[in-house]
């Protein structure tokens, strides 16, 4: 019975050395934010929290991924502790969720466990970003046919989460995302570690030198400033929906099949870099976002706004794989996952957390349509500094010691 048993996990284990590990992670976390993201304000707004406490606490979310992230990475490169970091930050996210399930009740209390959360999960994408890239590097693939599997993920929780919650009541919110984060837990106790031949330690000289990188440096702000207008969608597009009288359902139509539209770049993302090459898939993935806003601002009737709605897959899709792919190809196999997570904590945390106020604050004024002749001109900016400042290979110019003092690239610190 023992000799099965140790049969049956040799062969699961050998059936998830592969990319199927990482494909379960991506579609496993990206289910727990389908079942996060969509439900948590309506969960606040269920315990009594008013509009300027649900603002204020879902802002921690991006300020999280603004410090946390880099700090883990520069651990991670220095150590070599990418997996297990991963598993760390994974557990971290399912105990604080049963802690807000079980004890977090009032506003201090939710608050200090949602930031504790928002610590937790901010460098599980970096970190397994990083995996993947380098298990891609050594055996071949492509991340957007792994990373695919976490746009799945995301739509069909969202949809399966709602169901659940509407039947058992939304207080079972972080009951179940708990439940559901166990199943990226499990699946990084079989992503790959990292191998011999890349675990080079991180030294203060190689990350002066990525600091110093001028062309990255320029590319993390553009990505910066061109993501952080996708919160004009992210955060206000429901509700602007609902100011031109369109109902609940229909406004869940329009993000699921946002996130489906996702689906079809991922898988042929490695035919699209081929061909357009990093530099211009990001452009292209941009530009297709100005449009998007540009016609959110000039259209008011429903399958108009649909319509446009449906260029996310293009527009966020393009964007995430082109920066990904450039990042890993820029920066030094031993500082791979510190500059995935300068990507995140860049575009993802101080760039949506930044926007996220100033489109707030454009909303309540100026309402939807000026809001995103904002956010398109914005992102217009961002396109036109990466067409003038962005080399069109990665790895052109790489930085060496000769960016540095000759008594810091000689490693005299």
């Amino acid at each position: 019975m023992l000799n099965k048993l140790a049969l049956s996990g040799n062969l699961l284990s050998r059936a998830l050395a592969g990319p199927w590990s990482m494909k379960l992670f991506y579609l496993g976390y990206f289910s727990a934010m389908g079942v996060y993201l969509p439900y948590l304000g309506l969960y606040l707004g269920s315990v009594g929290f008013s509009g300027t406490q649900i603002g204020l606490t879902a802002s921690f979310f991006p300020l999280a991924g603004v410090v946390m992230p880099p700090l883990w990475g520069l651990l991670s490169d220095r150590f070599g502790w990418r997996k297990y970091l991963l598993m760390a930050a994974l557990l971290a996210a399912i105990l604080t969720s049963l802690l807000l399930w079980l004890i977090a009740h009032s506003f201090a209390m939710l608050l200090i466990f949602l930031i504790l959360l928002a610590i937790a999960i901010s460098p599980a994408i970096p970190l397994a970003d990083a995996i993947t890239l380098q298990w891609i590097d050594e055996r071949g693939g492509s991340y957007g046919a792994i990373r695919v599997y976490g746009s799945a993920g995301f739509l069909i929780a969202a949809i399966v989460a709602g169901t659940i919650l509407n039947a058992v009541g939304i207080a079972s919110l972080f009951l179940l995302l708990a439940v559901v984060f166990c199943a990226p837990f499990l699946a990084s106790f079989f992503m790959p570690g990292q191998s011999k031949a890349n675990m080079t330690r991180a030294n203060s000289r190689e990350l002066l030198i990525l600091l110093r990188d001028r062309v990255l440096l320029l590319f993390l702000l553009l990505c910066m400033i061109g993501y952080g207008t996708f919160a004009a969608y992210n955060t206000f597009f429901g509700l602007y929906l609902r100011s031109l009288g369109i109902d609940t359902a229909a406004i869940g139509l329009a993000s699921g099949m946002a996130s489906l539209s996702e689906l079809p770049i991922m898988m042929l993302s490695p035919l699209l870099l081929k061909r357009l090459g990093v530099k211009w898939l990001l452009i292209i993935g941009l530009s297709i976002a100005v449009v998007r806003w540009l016609g959110y601002a000039i259209f008011t009737d429903y399958p108009a706004l649909f319509s446009f709605t449906l260029l996310h897959g293009i527009a966020f899709a393009s964007f995430y794989v082109a920066s990904v792919t450039f990042l890993d190809q820029r920066v030094p196999l031993q500082l791979r996952t510190t500059g995935q997570t300068l990507f995140y904590g860049t575009s993802f945390g101080l760039g949506t957390w930044a926007s996220t106020n100033l489109f707030g604050a454009l909303y309540e004024r100026l309402h939807g349509s000026t809001t995103y002749l904002v956010a398109a001109a914005i992102c217009a900016a961002s396109i036109l500094g990466l067409i003038l400042l962005i080399p069109r290979n990665p790895t052109q110019e790489t930085t060496t010691s000769e960016a540095l003092p000759e008594d810091v690239a000689s490693g005299h610190l």
